[in-house]
């Protein structure tokens, strides 16, 4: 119980800090008005979300089938955020 516990006090942990980066950057965007950056910022966005989706899952439902799937969601979750800031990057 405690294990799972601290997954969710990581996983919160994550979500605020990528929450502050991600309101920085567009920030930035607005000072800058440059698309590249809005993209790359939407990439992160689902990074982030990405990253904690399995773990908040977990601790909502808990173990089963959903639990399961929710690793699967967050992995693609993941790798379109990560397409999405090399698609940024590119342009």
């Amino acid at each position: 119980m405690a294990f799972e516990m601290l997954y969710g006090i990581l996983a919160i942990i994550t979500l605020i800090m990528g929450a502050a980066l991600i309101v920085l950057m567009y920030l930035s965007y607005k000072r800058v008005k440059d698309k590249t950056l809005l993209l790359f910022n939407l990439g992160l966005f689902l990074l982030v979300i990405g990253i904690v989706f399995s773990d908040i899952v977990a601790m909502i439902s808990g173990e089963g089938v959903i639990s399961y799937w929710s690793i699967v969601t967050a992995r693609l979750l993941q790798i379109a955020g990560i397409g999405c800031m090399i698609t940024g990057v590119f342009r």
